[in-house]
């Protein structure tokens, strides 16, 4: 009797997380749709100085990198 018990709610268990995978297909992953910003923007500048800090103490070169220029910035 506990073994059918087990296998009952492995069986229920595993239906479920089918079934939300199953619906997650058609949803789409992206709330928003990207949009272009301007570079000036304070947070893309705080975002461009992180990254940079992190990448420069990550490097084993004996140089630190700076950005030159700014290609495209977007936000979600």
């Amino acid at each position: 009797m506990a073994r059918f018990l087990q296998a009952l709610v492995f069986l229920v268990i595993t239906v479920g997380l089918v079934s939300r995978r199953v619906q997650a297909w058609g949803s789409p992953k992206i709330v928003r749709p990207f949009e272009d910003i301007p570079q000036t923007y304070v947070y893309v500048q705080q975002a461009l100085w992180y990254a940079m800090k992190e990448y420069n103490k990550a490097s084993k070169d004996q140089y630190n990198f700076k950005v030159v220029d700014i290609l495209k910035s977007q936000e979600q």
